[in-house]
Order: C-alpha cells, then sequence, then structure tokens
C-alpha cells in the first residue's frame, strides 16, 4: 500500500488505547491445545494466564485457565507449527519451558505443573507495589508519572538513601513523555518543560534551594523512597508484598493477541481500525505512523514528513479506500494520510 502524506497546522487533543484483543473463547470452534494447570500447592488453579508463542512468529496468544484449571486455544487461533508456552500466575513459575507441536485437525494436549515463585518481586505490577507500599495515597500518587518511564520495581530495589535521591529526582524532573531507560528523552528547557508532578516539579536550574515549597517536596519525597528500597544494606523489604487475586468466572473467558512492533523503542500511543482490518498507531516516540495487518502481524511503518510528536488517529471509512487523520501535539498540526492505490 503507497500512502501520500499532507500537513497543515492545527491544534489536537490525545486519548490513549491499549493495543490488545480479546474474545469470548466460545462458539470458535474445536481447541488446537488445551491443558490442565496445577500446582502442589493449590492442585488445579483457575485464572492462570498460559501464552503460546509459534517459532519464528511476532504474534502471542494468550487465553486463561477455567474453574477447573483447564486451559483451551481455539484451532482458529493457532497456526499449525512448534509453539513455547510461558505462564503468568503472580506467586508461580512454570517448571520448564514447555513446547508443543500443534498440528491441522488435530488437538494437542499438554499439562503444566507450576512451582512456588522464589522472586515474588520480580512478577508484581505497579499497582500491586503501590498497594504494598506504606505511606500515605498523597506520597505514593506523587510517584504515578514515574510508571511513564520504567516499572516500579526499579524504584523498588535501588539502593539509594535519601541524600543520593535528591540528584536522581531533578535528572528524572527533566525527562519527557515517552522516555524509557533505552531511549531517555530530555526536555529543552532547563526547568524540565511542563512536569505537574508535585514529587518531581522543582527547580532543574541547579540553584536548589531558592523555592523552599520546592526544597521541602523533594526533601519529602526522597526521604519517603528510601523507606521502601534497599538502602541502608537492606537484602529485603521492611513491608509485606501484597497481591491482586487471579481472575474468575467470566474474567477469564478471553483470547488476547499480542503483536510486536518492529522497534523496541515504539510507542504505539494510539490506535484504529479502519474498514479493511489494518490497525494504524501514531508512533509517539520516533515520529512514525505503523500499520499492522493482524491477520499476519506485518506491520509497516510510514516517516512523518517532519519531527512531531503524533497522537490520537482518526480514521475516515466513506472514501473508497480509508484516508487518515492524526493530530500532532507539538507540532500543531493536524496530518492527513491518503492511500494512492
Amino acid at each position: 500500500m503507497r500512502t501520500r502524506i499532507l500537513a497543515g497546522s492545527l491544534g489536537f487533543s490525545i486519548v490513549a488505547l491499549m493495543m490488545v484483543t480479546a474474545a469470548h473463547v466460545g462458539g470458535q470452534g474445536a481447541a488446537a491445545l488445551t491443558g490442565v494447570v496445577s500446582s502442589q500447592a493449590e492442585g488445579t488453579l483457575e485464572g492462570v494466564v498460559v501464552s503460546a508463542r509459534r517459532t519464528g512468529s511476532t504474534m502471542t496468544v494468550s487465553v486463561m485457565t477455567d474453574a477447573q484449571g483447564r486451559y483451551a486455544f481455539p484451532a482458529a487461533r493457532l497456526e499449525p507449527g512448534a509453539y513455547t508456552l510461558r505462564i503468568r500466575a503472580t506467586g508461580y513459575d512454570l517448571e520448564g519451558p514447555p513446547s508443543v507441536d500443534v498440528a491441522a485437525g488435530r488437538t494437542a494436549q499438554l499439562d503444566l505443573k507450576l512451582a512456588k515463585t522464589k522472586d515474588l518481586a520480580a512478577q508484581l505490577t505497579n499497582g500491586e507495589w503501590f498497594m504494598s507500599w506504606p505511606g500515605t495515597s498523597e506520597m505514593k500518587n506523587g510517584l504515578l508519572n514515574c510508571t511513564q518511564c520504567h516499572t516500579l520495581e526499579r524504584v523498588a530495589r535501588s539502593t539509594h538513601t535519601a541524600e543520593q535521591w535528591v540528584p536522581v529526582l531533578q535528572r528524572m524532573g527533566r525527562y519527557a513523555q515517552g522516555s524509557t531507560p533505552e531511549r531517555p528523552q530530555l526536555r529543552p528547557n532547563e526547568h524540565g518543560g511542563g512536569n505537574n508532578n508535585p514529587i518531581m516539579q522543582q527547580s532543574m536550574s541547579g540553584r536548589e534551594g531558592e523555592d523552599p515549597v520546592m526544597k521541602d517536596r523533594v526533601g519529602a519525597a526522597s526521604k519517603y523512597l528510601a523507606t521502601i528500597n534497599l538502602s541502608d544494606g537492606r537484602t529485603t523489604w521492611t513491608y509485606p508484598l501484597k497481591t491482586y487475586p487471579r481472575p474468575t468466572g467470566k474474567a477469564t473467558r478471553v483470547v488476547i493477541t499480542e503483536y510486536d512492533l518492529p522497534r523496541k523503542e515504539t510507542l504505539p500511543h494510539d490506535a484504529a481500525a479502519d474498514s479493511q482490518g489494518n490497525v494504524w498507531y501514531a508512533d509517539f516516540g520516533t515520529h512514525m505512523l505503523g500499520m499492522l495487518e493482524p491477520k499476519t502481524g506485518k506491520v509497516t511503518e510510514y516517516p512523518l514528513p517532519r519531527p512531531t510528536n503524533v497522537r490520537r488517529v482518526f480514521i475516515d471509512n466513506t472514501t473508497e479506500r480509508p484516508t487518515l487523520w492524526i493530530g500532532s501535539n507539538h507540532g500543531a498540526s493536524i496530518i492527513k494520510v491518503e492511500p494512492l492505490n
């Protein structure tokens, strides 16, 4: 598909969308792969996420176990081939890296055994870290913007003292949205731009102390972070690690398909499907427009005509071929993408 990209001036608003598809498992035909998930501690387990990835594929398909601990991949969702499986069940690890061959017209069977994990902290989500940490909601909420760049596990495993946290907060406060540990992006001005995080909102000019309110906030945040991490030689946390329960009932009746994108630093800020079934997304971090073909997992990228942070994608399906409209945040423009054939 060839495209023509045009740009014009105007502002735009943004909405974020997660690129995950889900559907009820029922009514999708015979299973291509099935089995029972169990552990010595609980017996059969409900709500375990079982993921399958075919060798050489960029797509991962996941299902969940039912009340009897059984998982089942609909035949329409797994092509014939060799698959590697993984699981997600907080508190458990999979015994061994299982693999299985899926053949057309046959149902493969593979039971999975789980063992208690030796590293629960590595499995916690950001929400579970927030739930585990002591302290007020006001203090913890100030860390929400940290999750734009990295997980909170990085904070919890750090060994910084309160004094060492101060320059770290100063540096982190200058990172723009869309930064990652592999690709940090500093804001262009010395004050950290429009960061509205009460913990990060501080002077970045090196004149620390000119604003006593900001200095107090940074000091309080630094002291708090030193109480929830592994500073002062601690080898374990002073608080219990709390986890969410696994899904049950109707919440387990889903099929989730994940699509790997070509570059690790890609930030698909928004996504929309056109009338032909293609999924278009704006890459917020590298000024690219991407198109995903869900059936094959193939991704085509289109560089934009000038550096700009693209946000929401609108698709006009009233024409013979879909036309895309994209909002450009920092470029103060709207981008129109038209297919040529």
